[in-house]
């Protein structure tokens, strides 16, 4: 009977414990809400840091990067899932690889691809501020102002033509 108290209080002990400690060590996944200055579209980039915490997540459309500003006080991880429709790197027949920057210079990185999403995974050290993932192309830069633009030249090119091939007619 007495062994039976003992392991109830151990096991009791345990799982207090484990709760209390638990966070501790669990890495959960974080989300940042990228906006699109041009089309006012927000996209998701779900992440995983430890050894840092990540301040702001932007785009570049000029660069046709993803810039991620961190505050880094260990050697850490920083994982993101980016996607494809926020960023990629794409050549004519299929997918290219991305470039990593961590503060500036080229680093080591592990990617995972699905139809949707790329993952990268890379190591940053302490006191990393500036990550920088690089692709071949960044939200569209026009979005659907492209497409209206597009219609109205076609309509317009129409319309005139139409008409001057009245005047010629006459």
């Amino acid at each position: 009977m007495k062994s039976m108290h003992w392991f109830s209080y151990v096991l009791m002990a345990t799982m207090v414990f484990s709760i209390g400690i638990a966070p501790v060590f669990a890495q959960t996944q974080q989300q940042f809400a990228v906006k699109d200055v041009q089309s006012g579209k927000s996209y998701t980039v779900n992440y995983n840091v430890n050894g840092a915490t990540v301040d702001d997540i932007s785009i570049s459309p000029q660069d046709t990067s993803l810039l991620v500003s961190l505050k880094s006080s260990d050697d850490g991880n920083l994982t993101m899932t980016m996607p494809r429709s926020l960023i990629d790197a794409k050549t004519s027949t299929g997918d290219d690889q991305f470039f990593v920057l961590v503060d500036g210079a080229d680093t080591d990185f592990t990617e995972n691809k699905t139809d949707a999403d790329r993952t990268v995974t890379m190591s940053i050290p302490a006191g990393t501020q500036q990550v920088e993932v690089i692709g071949t192309q960044v939200v569209p830069e026009f979005g659907g102002l492209s497409f209206v633009v597009l219609v109205i030249a076609i309509i317009s090119i129409v319309v005139i033509s139409s008409k001057t091939r009245l005047k010629f007619g006459q």
